[in-house]
């Protein structure tokens, strides 16, 4: 395994860490905004267990698929933050809770910018693992 991607899936695996930490630590005061399925809080914590899986799973396996499903947890989570940021997501038709907060706080901040490091090293991985299955 070349030493740039093994890099890459560390350093993406702490981001995803360090989000997981931030939408564990958020969930409780967001359990009040709730939907008839799962309160706002709930889905925190699943991103928070979608991080750890995936950040487990690229730092034991770090190969273009493992990459690519890092990749879509942090975009995805990431895409989510931003656009709730802007523009008030209902999701209530489908049993989720009604999402807007057009604030930035330290702990948005904090999980933007892990998301994104968590982006890049995902990519890192999921090309250098394809350039080196080609060899």
């Amino acid at each position: 395994m070349r030493i740039f991607t093994f890099a890459a899936a560390i350093w993406t695996a702490l981001a995803l860490g360090v989000n997981a930490y931030m939408h564990f630590v958020l969930a409780d005061p967001f359990d009040g905004n709730a939907g008839t399925l799962v309160t706002q809080g709930w889905l925190f914590r699943i991103e928070g267990v979608a991080d750890i899986l995936a950040a487990l799973l690229i730092v034991v396996h770090p190969r273009r698929w493992t990459g690519l499903i890092a990749g879509i947890v942090a975009l995805g989570g990431l895409g989510v933050l931003v656009f709730t940021v802007y523009v008030p997501l209902d999701l209530t038709a489908l049993g989720l809770p009604y999402i807007y907060e057009p604030s930035w706080y330290q702990q948005k901040v904090v999980a933007a910018l892990a998301q994104a490091f968590a982006a890049v090293g995902a990519l890192v991985v999921a090309v250098g693992a394809r350039r080196r299955s080609r060899e």
